[in-house]
Formats: structure tokens, sequence, C-alpha cells
């Protein structure tokens, strides 16, 4: 089992305001295969985990408690124009 997933999964579905049968119809899996997630009693696979993470928007790192340390933090800028870049950028020159 992966620790903490089940809750994680519970919350953010309960949060979207889900049902685990609308959850499992967006993933391509049974309701009960959503349920024994929640209950912790099996694990998704990765295909699934994926998919898992983009339904609810977070990453699969999430989901799996992978923990960061804050100074090897990863921003993602790919939807930012040059202008918006420049403004970040000296937004974290100013931080330092």
């Amino acid at each position: 089992m992966i620790y903490g997933l089940s809750k994680k999964l519970t919350l953010l579905r309960q949060q979207n305001k889900l049902s685990q049968s609308e959850v499992a119809r967006r993933i391509g899996v049974s309701s009960s295969a959503v349920s024994a997630y929640e209950a912790d009693q099996i694990s998704p696979s990765l295909e699934t985990l994926v998919k898992l993470a983009n339904l609810f928007h977070v990453s699969t790192d999430y989901l799996l408690g992978v923990d960061y340390p804050r100074d090897k933090a990863v921003l993602d800028t790919s939807g930012l124009n040059k202008q918006q870049l420049t403004v970040l950028q000296d937004l974290i020159d100013i931080m330092k």
C-alpha cells in the first residue's frame, strides 16, 4: 500500500464533490476499485495513479507522498510569457 494515498484520494474526491462512481467512470476503473483505493486495500496501477493525478489536478508525487526540500522546489512556468517570466524572476531575486 502507498502510505497516505487512501486519505488523500478520499479528501480530493470529497473536495471536488465527486462520488466514487464518478471518479471510477472518469478514470476508467470500477467503483469497487476506487472504494478499495480509499480503504487502503489495494494500490492503483501507475497508469491509474497518473489518471487520478490528472483528474484532481495534483502531481503524482503529491499522491505518493514525495516531499521535496524547499531549496529544490520546481515551478512550472511553461504557460508564462516573457514579460511574466521577467516579473517572476524579479520577485525571486527580491526574496533571495
